[in-house]
């Protein structure tokens, strides 16, 4: 009797041991997975991030190294932990195509492979290459949402306002020294103004050789080129407000791109 119990007992610790296995077994498992899931979701986003530098080299290749389209292109051109090939493509109809695959670690044996495609890019004239696209804008005040980014996001039904009354700027940083020698700015509510331009953001200086234009409410002011990082409208006026606040080479020998219609996969 004492027998049977002993051995009923060890046949349960013995199940008991089992379902315990297989619940640690299986948890393992799910931690494995998640652990694995994020570590691809991880490097996706790196294949992207290389996929989108390829594509803005090509810009900068077509728009300000004079190269051309359906000609330039790179291959194996390593970034961070991975590569990305980039490829341009001349439609014939006034577009142009920029693929670009982004790869980690490389073309030859991806981990994880992510394509960026910028498609319908209309070409125009270097004097038409609107440098304020890819700046970063900035403020001394706003009012309520109508925040810097809204004088160079390409859409006149949006603006930037002052939140004071008085003196205000509104400045562009281009990243880099990037040559420029004409601004256009769509404005309401200026009592004056003065275009400066700086290379460090601390001294600036206004610029010479100045002839100004007026539209309606749209000024364009050109003069003699500067090559540096940062521009700004340096403003009195009561809470003022830039619809679109624009930057251009006039002499640019280079085409200009506008935005095109994006896609991504894998």
């Amino acid at each position: 009797m004492i027998k049977r119990e002993k051995g009923a007992i060890l046949i349960m610790v013995f199940v008991v041991m089992v379902a315990l296995s297989g619940v640690a077994f299986a948890f393992l498992t799910m931690i494995s997975q998640e652990t694995k899931s994020a570590g691809t979701g991880l490097l996706n986003m790196q294949a992207f991030y290389i996929a989108e530098a390829g594509r803005a080299k090509a810009r900068w290749a077509l728009t300000t190294d004079g190269q051309t389209a359906g000609v330039w292109g790179e291959s194996d051109t390593s970034l961070g932990e991975g590569t990305y090939n980039v490829t341009t493509v001349d439609n014939g109809d006034g577009t142009i195509t920029i693929t670009s695959d982004g790869y980690i670690p490389d073309d030859t044996s991806p981990l994880i492979m992510r394509r960026v495609l910028e498609k319908d890019i209309t070409t125009v004239s270097g004097s038409s290459n609107n440098l304020a696209l890819d700046a970063i804008a900035s403020d001394s005040s706003t009012f309520g949402g109508n925040v810097a980014a809204n004088a160079n996001d390409d859409n006149s039904s949006t603006r930037w306002r002052s939140g004071v009354n008085g003196n205000s700027q509104l400045q562009l940083d281009f990243g880099s020294a990037t040559e420029f020698d004409k601004v256009v700015f769509d404005e309401r509510q200026f009592s004056s103004y003065a275009v400066q331009y700086s290379s460090n953001a601390s001294t600036w200086n206004s610029v010479t050789g100045a002839t100004t234009t007026v539209a309606g409410n749209v000024t364009t002011v050109t003069f003699d080129g500067v090559t540096v990082r940062y521009v700004r409208l340096d403003i009195n006026g009561n809470r003022p407000s830039v619809y679109e606040f624009e930057t251009y080479l006039t002499t640019a020998t280079g085409i200009g791109l506008e935005r095109g219609e994006f896609a991504t996969s894998w």
